[in-house]
């Protein structure tokens, strides 16, 4: 009994040693490792020292503070990025204290998302869940919405979260809506049209006005003379404005997305765009232009009546053939960051090459983002951000088994295992 009892408490120690990671240095021993810029390796290691990746080869001596874990028959890949959501800034839509996405005015170029951001919301540890491990979290509202920001999926203050602050600006095109019937898009189309370009000049204007507002403060700065005064929302656009900082653009429709990249074109600004719903029928124009796109939920149906059923599914195989950088986002639903893998599963179950899926949730948005020197592969140098899973993680049926967040073993506890576990034991 004694020995019995002996062996059970070893075996748990073990299993806390494991679960809590009480060493910073990890080996991974025996995995498939998926490191998205390189080939797999079928069965190899990758060591976890100081929150980086040291090291990643077939076979790797296990440091004698090492916690190590066999991942035998498991697979190992980069975690994945949501490309776009509203992840701490709202909890329940139905609720407004609980919703912070967006602040009253319509030209709010100078607020930060993270000024926001609730580092406690349930929807960051119900989104981890598949492999998510960082995020681009974006605010709405207005036509210039404020500045996103790249932040980890877990830690206990924004500061301890935050990857990239002021990672890109959020210009909200005017977009033509989905038509209710056919009849009223042939009554109002060209009046809508007409609509849309009076409010893309409107924006031309305000950035106008900020380029003279910088100039003028150039001016003064080389003269001697007075400046003008201090204006918050100019300021924060000078980074749109020299090509530092890119905007990203809502647009869905081939007409919308093609006034877009006139528009990105006259104001020679970098940008990103958002949705792009139907984005096959211009994915030509979008590669010449050299805009990448970051694709809104797949959990939808066409953008116009006329376009076939699986337009939105078939759309991100058809931009990638033709040279289009994608990546893959929840968009405006916390609730569903489970799903992202789910969406790229979509795609490439309608034509997108599975290698590229992954590369559209992991090194794709981190170089969009400006953040692949740290982020979006396996690679020695890299921060140890990074998933084991029993199988391919676009498959509903894998399960993550271990999550790592800058070499930090993250607890996978959430809100839908919760439920799930009470609900599980109601009396029949």
């Amino acid at each position: 009994m004694k020995k019995l009892l002996l062996i059970i408490t070893v075996s748990l120690l073990g299993l806390c040693t494991i679960a809590g990671a009480t060493s910073d240095t990890i080996l991974i021993k025996n995995a498939r490792i998926y490191p998205v810029v390189g080939a797999p390796i079928e069965k190899g290691d990758l060591l976890i020292s100081g929150g980086k990746i040291a090291r990643i080869g077939a076979v790797i001596e296990a440091p004698s503070n090492a916690v190590v874990i066999d991942a035998s028959g498991m697979e190992v890949y980069p975690g994945f990025i949501d490309a776009y959501t509203r992840l701490g800034l709202v909890e329940v839509f139905s609720i407004p204290a609980t919703a912070d996405a967006s602040e009253m005015g319509r030209e709010n170029p100078e607020l930060k998302v993270t000024w926001a951001l609730n580092p406690q919301s349930v929807h960051f540890a119900t989104s981890r869940i598949n492999g998510t491990t960082s995020a681009l979290v974006a605010p709405s509202g207005g036509t210039f919405s404020g500045m996103t920001a790249v932040v980890r999926m877990d830690g206990w203050t924004v500061d301890e979260m935050l990857v990239k602050d002021c990672a890109t600006m959020i210009i909200n095109f005017p977009v033509t809506p989905r038509p209710i019937r056919d009849i009223e898009v042939k009554k109002e189309e060209g009046e809508k049209d007409e609509v849309t370009v009076k409010l893309v000049d409107k924006i031309k204007d305000y950035l106008k006005e900020a380029r003279r507002y910088h100039e003028l403060k150039k001016a003064a700065a080389e003269k001697g003379t007075k400046a003008p005064d201090f204006k918050a929302k100019y300021e924060a656009l000078l980074p749109v404005l020299e090509g530092e900082m890119p905007a990203i653009i809502s647009v869905e429709k081939a007409k919308d997305i093609k006034l877009a990249i006139k528009f990105v074109q006259d104001e020679k600004i970098k940008a990103i765009f958002f949705g792009c719903g139907q984005g096959y029928l211009v994915a030509d124009k979008l590669a010449e232009a050299k805009i990448p796109v970051i694709l809104d939920s797949l959990y939808t149906g066409p953008a116009e009546p006329e376009d076939a059923y699986d337009s939105q599914w078939t759309n991100a195989a058809v931009l990638v053939k033709a040279g289009v950088n994608i990546c893959f986002s929840t968009g405006n639903n916390p609730a569903g960051g489970k799903n992202l893998p789910y969406y790229a599963a979509r795609a490439v179950a309608f034509g997108l090459d599975h290698d590229k899926a992954i590369e559209a949730l992991t090194i794709n948005p981190a170089k969009i983002f400006g953040v692949d020197s740290f982020l979006g592969s396996l690679e020695p140098g890299k921060d140890a951000d990074l998933f084991i899973t029993t199988g391919d993680p676009l498959d509903c049926r894998s399960v993550v088994k271990y999550l790592f967040i800058k070499g930090k073993m993250t607890n996978m506890d959430n809100w839908w295992e919760t439920m799930y576990q009470k609900w599980e034991k109601r009396p029949l």
